[in-house]
């Protein structure tokens, strides 16, 4: 789950658990293949890899 302010900082996380209260807009796809991690040695960070 990734959230966002006014200032432009956006938050991310694992989202368990949740109670709405008013409205919530989700997307979830389901895609073919395979999404792994790996290591991109230029920017030195885990990004994602799609089969």
């Amino acid at each position: 789950m990734s959230v966002g302010n006014e200032k432009g900082e956006v938050f991310g996380g694992h989202l368990n658990r949740a109670v709405v209260s008013a409205t919530c807009e989700m997307v979830i796809t389901v895609i073919d293949g395979k999404v792994d991690r790996v290591y991109d040695e230029e920017i030195g960070l885990n990004v994602f890899k799609f089969d």
